[in-house]
């Protein structure tokens, strides 16, 4: 699930699991879990957001440029 970090975030999956997150606030989209992205929510430290556009490979780009 892809989110917008806006702080610092820590999750703890503890006891379910042995498994904790200290994620970084970054301006770009993140993708992470969806608990912890619904959990960052719901702190107000995250915007669940869509995922970024498909990125070009290096092949892609020179035939759309006309390149062979």
């Amino acid at each position: 699930m892809w989110a917008i970090f806006n702080d610092r975030f820590h999750y703890d999956r503890r006891p379910r699991q042995a498994i904790a997150f200290v994620v970084e606030a970054k301006p770009e989209p993140q993708n992470y879990p969806r608990d912890l992205v619904e959990a960052a929510v719901a702190a107000g430290k995250a915007q669940e957001t869509k995922p970024p556009g498909k990125r070009l490979k290096a092949t892609e780009t020179s035939k759309s440029n006309g390149r062979l």
